[in-house]
């Protein structure tokens, strides 16, 4: 697939050449990272509302999703660029150099956001870019940098330039959940972790048994920058019990039902009084409980639990609690 040259030029000055490179060669720029910089590269470009004698370069790559590449924000910060008391006028401006253009120069650039101009810190947001594609950062302003630094961060994020793990999902305990991965290169792949729950710690889609509520973090590469997505699984109890029952023949109610406890058919389900004595034991709950004793009634009182759902697959703490039954 042939590869486009989208140039994103942002001008801004400086006092003196820290991290940039020229349009030949431009400084790597990667989503989750801030880079501080100076610029004294005299380099004129003038193209739309730009018209700058000073420019600094950077690159960027976007993601494989080909499908939904989204766009990018890039931001200059921390701007320290004074002149009689005032900052100089930052320009920005995104352009896209089509294959076989020169990214040195303006007349092969075809604009692809609005063109910016301010004193202060900004962010500009691209069109939708192209997956897969190379892109090109120049930041310069007119500021001339015998009258001091021009000093400032400059930082890209967005959609088209991050991975994505998917999605994130509430399963009970001793269920599993299947995570994708997209947007980074096939080589060297995704990395997940913890890896402890997971069935493997590579690949673009694992499955997650977790013991409690899991963030797990995705590492891939867009481009030549390592980036990360996180994902959480949130771990639910394994049944749901209902703290009360009221068993007066209305049929609503009328028994303890325990969702999910059929997925447990070893499970102990033992109901004791406040002084302490079973009133209720089961194994497997094939039949709810219907608030008596032997066949006899209890009375309206507060009954106690411990339900031993006894995997065979997850180990499992009991869980106990308390139960009012109302007649």
């Amino acid at each position: 697939m042939t590869r486009f040259t989208t140039i994103l030029i942002l001008c801004l000055v400086s006092g003196f050449q820290a991290l940039t490179q020229d349009c030949g060669s431009p400084t790597l720029l990667c989503a989750e990272t801030s880079n501080p910089d100076s610029l004294t590269n005299a380099a004129p470009v003038a193209f739309s509302c730009m018209d700058a004698l000073y420019t600094n370069y950077y690159s960027f790559s976007t993601n494989t999703n080909a499908n939904n590449t989204g766009n990018v924000t890039l931001s200059v910060s921390g701007i320290d660029c004074m002149t009689s008391g005032g900052n100089d006028t930052i320009q920005a401006i995104i352009v896209e150099v089509p294959a076989g253009g020169d990214p040195c120069q303006p007349i092969s650039y075809v604009q692809v956001s609005d063109c910016l101009s301010d004193t202060l810190d900004f962010s500009l947001e691209s069109d939708d870019l192209s997956a897969n594609t190379d892109y090109i950062v120049i930041l310069g302003t007119n500021h001339d940098p015998a009258n001091g630094p021009c000093d400032f961060n400059v930082s890209i994020d967005g959609p088209a330039v991050d991975i994505n793990a998917c999605c994130d999902q509430e399963i009970s305990l001793g269920q599993s959940a299947t995570i994708n991965a997209s947007g980074a290169e096939a080589i060297p792949g995704y990395s997940w972790s913890p890896a402890l729950t997971l069935d493997t710690a590579i690949g673009n889609e694992v499955v997650a048994i977790p013991n409690e509520t899991t963030e797990y973090t995705l590492t891939g590469f867009v481009g030549d920058c390592e980036v990360t997505d996180i994902v959480t699984i949130i771990v639910g109890p394994p049944v749901g019990i209902p703290n009360t029952i009221t068993p007066n023949g209305d049929e609503i109610n009328d028994r303890w039902k325990i969702s999910g406890i059929s997925d447990f058919p070893n499970a102990q389900i033992t109901v004791f009084d406040r002084w302490g004595q079973v009133v209720f034991k089961d194994i497997g709950y094939a039949e709810p409980w219907d608030g008596t004793n032997r066949g006899k009634k209890l009375p309206t009182a507060t009954y106690y639990y411990v339900i031993e759902l006894n995997s065979t697959d997850i180990q499992i703490d009991p869980i106990t609690g308390a139960i009012t039954l109302v007649h």
